[in-house]
């Protein structure tokens, strides 16, 4: 692809997701030149499958990312509609903070953070091919046919390479719901002699809040004592808003005001249902064929095993 013309940096980041956002970061705090690149800078930092950070594992992640001067805790500090201790009954090793997001708001807490910090550039493009000069990554090119040449080019695209989204009986091309896949990228890479392969990630449905029953669930509080995941004081106020009137009253705390998290159980019934639709899961008809996450099985996967 024949580039319009040049641009220097020191470090390119492709990608503004959660490691996007961290890399692009830490490059520019370093005194790097360094440009975040991100098909839509109003998705920066988005949370589509999950809008929660932490948990088993996830939760200690976060916190030595905050030990090595990282933005993911202080934003979500900020953010946060809950945060409680999970596995508080069995020893320290295992315990973890978990703390819902205002995705939305966490969004937009991190795009604030970026736009001011020094030495980094924000652009919206899609990238279609990485600069290879003499083995070496040297730069991008967009798919405005804008060449971006670099010391170093850092990929963060997470879903999005080659990516395509089934949706119950329905596949099409996508690397979120409505955004494009990185098809250009991904071919860009094999040409570089990258083996590609395909993992796969199931995401649950959004329900209508007000179509819940919630006297039927089981509400799950945050934490009574102040709780955070950055080691560093929040020196500021939380950035929430008022929370949606279809969800019963929100817990008061004396150091924060959260929302419950609802707890439900499927039954036999949805057992049967699943069962009886078997033939129509992406999964158990081998639509789907990469590599799922280990601890996170779809349902249709539970029931059968």
């Amino acid at each position: 692809m024949e580039a319009l013309y040049l641009d220097e940096y020191d470090v390119i980041v492709v990608g503004a997701g959660h490691a996007g956002c961290e890399a692009a970061l830490a490059a520019a705090r370093m005194g790097c030149r360094t440009l975040l690149l991100t098909m839509n800078l109003d998705l920066l930092a988005l949370m589509p499958c999950n809008p929660s950070i932490g948990g088993p594992a996830k939760g200690h992640l976060v916190r030595e990312i905050d030990a090595l001067g990282g933005e993911m805790g202080r934003c979500i500090d900020r953010t946060f509609i809950q945060i409680r201790m999970l596995n508080v009954g069995r020893g320290p090793a295992v315990q973890a903070p978990r703390a819902q997001a205002d995705k939305r708001l966490y969004s937009l807490a991190m795009k604030h953070t970026l736009e001011a910090t020094p030495n980094l550039s924000l652009k919206q493009a899609i990238v279609e091919e990485l600069l290879v000069e003499r083995g070496r990554a040297a730069g991008v090119v967009t798919h405005q046919g804008r060449s971006y040449r670099a010391k170093a080019v850092v990929l963060t695209t997470g879903t999005f390479l080659r990516a395509r989204i089934v949706t119950g009986e329905h596949t099409m091309p996508a690397g979120r719901a409505g955004e494009f896949p990185a098809n250009g990228l991904s071919a860009s890479l094999r040409r570089a002699g990258l083996e590609l392969a395909r993992l796969q990630t199931n995401t649950p449905p959004r329900i209508d809040g007000r179509t819940i029953d919630f006297a039927k669930t089981m509400p799950q509080m945050g934490s009574e004592t102040p709780l955070y995941f950055s080691f560093q004081p929040l020196n500021e106020e939380p950035k929430l808003p008022a929370p949606n009137p279809i969800y019963p009253v929100p817990q008061q705390t004396a150091w924060r005001c959260q929302l419950p998290c609802y707890l439900v159980h499927t039954n036999e019934l949805t057992h049967k249902i699943v069962r009886d639709n078997l033939h129509r899961s992406p999964i158990a008809a081998g639509v789907t064929q990469g590599a799922g996450p280990r601890y996170c099985p779809s349902i249709e996967e539970k029931i059968i095993r």
